[in-house]
């Protein structure tokens, strides 16, 4: 989609004299059925046998929301229909893949929710070093059937997360640093546009597009039936994980960053500091090696710090083991999350104040995390103009994680809050937020996008000129 300012501002007078799509009062009980006879895939409506599980998230705070229909797709064609169903209907869609969002963005009130999860193919093609994966695919699933074929694609670590979610945000993990996020392995896309037709995406045709689909966040495009991706070949990755006293936070967190700045492509690793729900305090720095030595990577960190571990445990097995092992299924739980992006090393007073943050929620008793992850490496060597993931030659993020056990609003109030304080403590050194790790705040949206924004604006305005992909955090 090669887009211009005049198709642009076009789009935004229809919008000022009424032409754009509004919601009215919904389809018919005889149109839900007209749609689900005309798909190969499902239209399930409240009262129907798999209504409550289409609709169902991961995180039970909104089990409450009860969207008009679901549309279990299993085909692009199907989703095209839906499309075009919703348009004639005049209603909003949203995009439900592995239903991990942190803000309920992929299930709504209003409504139909095209659910993917009926798209699941994976192919691989070691020979090449391609896949081809659906749209619908969890990334536990992605990592069987493609560590069958002895490859792999750099992604995070939940098996049950969709693999549209992950790739649309970016997707940091465990081969950031050695091969790039999950946008970075993208070499097109099949995608159903807000018109209904389905386009195929790549460097040479709808370039706006496929640059937005590679790190401009979900639900807002596009709906991305089918990925194509290069792959890894794998062998065995080295594991390690290190644990300190508290009394040694300080110390971790600055001789952790200074190794970064020397470590090998091949190594990737993260640090965190949390307090559980009984107010225990704890350091844990974990990661792996690419078909090397796990001993050597943890000794430099340890010499970094400039103290020894309180527990080192080293191991080494096969790629798709320690796949296994990070990617394994969650129950379904509240998750809060926040984050921040460091362009540089966080200087010893930003650590003091992160601590203090971490430190004031284990005197309140409860859980929270503050985890860093490393961001150097190949990911880093990306140009910061081929995709629109914002944050290339930054040092780390850093995740704010609240599991607080429960689901009621003051229970995710104080969750949040505490997060707030986190941004506000580090915020003098913070370029940016993860738009992976959304919070329920549609106004800070430009932290999340960095210097992309605007263009990114631009073509979503161009791509869904009525606004027919509906969420509060669309931009």
């Amino acid at each position: 989609m090669t887009i211009s300012r005049r198709a642009v501002l076009g789009v935004g007078a229809a919008a000022l004299t009424g032409a754009a799509v509004r919601p009215r009062e919904g389809p018919a009980p005889a149109d839900w059925a007209a749609l689900d006879a005309s798909i190969d895939g499902d239209v399930e409506t409240p009262g129907a046998a798999g209504y409550d599980v289409a609709r169902q998230l991961n995180d039970p705070r909104f089990d409450e929301v009860r969207p008009p229909a679901v549309a279990r797709c299993v085909s692009s064609a199907d989703v095209s229909e839906v499309v075009r169903f919703a348009r004639r209907m005049r209603i909003p869609v949203v995009t439900r893949g592995g239903g991990h969002s942190y803000v309920g963005a992929s299930v709504a009130a209003a409504g139909v929710v095209i659910d993917l999860r009926g798209i699941e193919e994976v192919r691989a093609d070691r020979g090449s070093a391609t896949a081809e994966i659906g749209g619908g695919a969890r990334l536990g699933d992605v990592y069987e059937r493609l560590g069958a074929a002895g490859l792999a694609i750099p992604s995070g670590s939940c098996g049950s997360v969709g693999i549209g979610g992950v790739t649309l945000g970016g997707g940091i993990g465990m081969g950031a640093s050695a091969y790039g996020l999950t946008c970075d392995a993208v070499t097109g896309a099949e995608v159903v546009g807000a018109d209904g037709r389905v386009r195929s995406v790549d460097a040479g045709r709808e370039r706006d597009l496929f640059w937005a689909l590679r790190g401009g966040g979900g639900g807002q495009f596009g709906v991305v039936t089918r990925w194509r991706m290069r792959a890894y070949r794998t062998g065995t990755v080295g594991t390690f994980v290190l644990t300190y006293p508290w009394t040694d936070a300080r110390r971790v967190a600055a001789g952790w960053q200074e190794r970064l700045l020397k470590a090998g492509d091949e190594t990737w690793s993260a640090c965190q500091f949390a307090s559980d729900d009984r107010g225990r305090l704890s350091v844990r720095i974990n990661g792996v090696v690419f078909d090397g030595d796990p001993a050597d990577e943890a000794a430099e960190i340890a010499r970094a710090v400039g103290r020894e571990p309180a527990t080192t445990k080293l191991d080494s097995r096969p790629h798709l083991d320690v796949l296994r092992d990070r990617a394994g299924e969650a129950d379904r739980a509240t998750e809060l999350v926040g984050s921040e992006i460091f362009r540089h090393v966080l200087p010893a007073a930003g650590i003091a104040a992160l601590l203090a943050v971490v430190e004031r929620r284990a005197r309140d008793g409860r859980p929270g995390l503050a985890k860093f992850k490393r961001m150097t490496g190949a990911v880093g060597r990306v140009n910061p103009a081929a995709t629109a993931f914002p944050w290339r030659g930054v040092h780390t993020m850093l995740q704010w994680l609240v599991t607080p056990g429960a689901s009621d609003a003051a229970t995710v109030r104080d969750g949040y809050a505490w997060i707030e304080s986190g941004h506000r403590a580090v915020r003098k050194w913070s370029a940016g937020r993860y738009v992976n790790y959304l919070e329920p705040s549609p106004a800070v949206l430009p932290r999340y996008y960095g210097a992309n924004f605007a263009r990114l604006r631009w073509i979503r305005t161009a791509a869904d000129p009525h606004g027919l992909f509906r969420s509060p955090y669309a931009l």
